[in-house]
């Protein structure tokens, strides 16, 4: 039933749901998470689709190609951090720096960490990367209190520290969690525009 108010006109008799996940990368990642979670419930190895592994690696590779305010990345030097998740039959995030801003450096890295990771048969799902800090140690900081704050983490089975910068268990949310809340705390972070930092 379409209800008016007034000269208004609302929009009860829409399917919005849609809309909720509007994007390929977004629907892929949901088919895989139900993917995982029925090989959990039934005891089996996830059967993840190639397509959606394809537009999750897309999608992936596509945030990366902006930087957090959705601008392309210029081409200049500084250190930044970057957040990878991968899937297959075990999903785990890494965490990393990666020296200079433009994009042929983060790609060579995270081309790196994809053939390490098709070597165990997973593969990307979903990247972040910061702007650049405004020195080498400003992002040596800011890496180090992050992998701080995930290491407070890692307790029995369900959360894993592999090496220094990978972790089974921590999804990337919650590590993109874990960045915003060390940020404020280093100084050559990069700021958020309109954002008011403690000092």
């Amino acid at each position: 039933m379409t209800v008016f108010f007034g000269d208004f006109k609302d929009f009860s008799h829409l399917d919005l749901h849609p809309l909720a996940a509007a994007d390929a990368h977004e629907q892929a990642q949901i088919r895989l998470d139900r993917a995982r979670n029925s090989a959990t419930t039934q005891g089996t190895l996830p059967n993840y689709h190639p397509y959606d592994i394809a537009a999750a690696r897309s999608g992936s590779w596509r945030a990366l190609r902006h930087d957090e305010l959705g601008d392309k990345q210029p081409e200049r030097l500084g250190r930044r951090l970057y957040l990878l998740t991968f899937e297959g039959i075990v999903r785990y995030i890494k965490v990393g720096m990666v020296e200079g801003r433009t994009l042929a450096a983060l790609r060579d890295r995270v081309r790196r960490h994809e053939h390490a990771a098709e070597i165990h048969q997973c593969f990307l799902v979903d990247a972040w990367a910061s702007q650049p800090c405004t020195t080498d140690q400003a992002a040596g900081r800011w890496e180090d209190r992050v992998l701080e704050r995930l290491n407070t983490l890692v307790k029995g089975d369900r959360v894993r520290r592999v090496h220094r910068e990978y972790f089974y268990g921590i999804p990337l949310d919650l590590a993109l969690t874990a960045i915003e809340l060390e940020r404020p705390e280093v100084d050559g972070s990069p700021r958020h525009p309109g954002v008011v930092y403690q000092e």
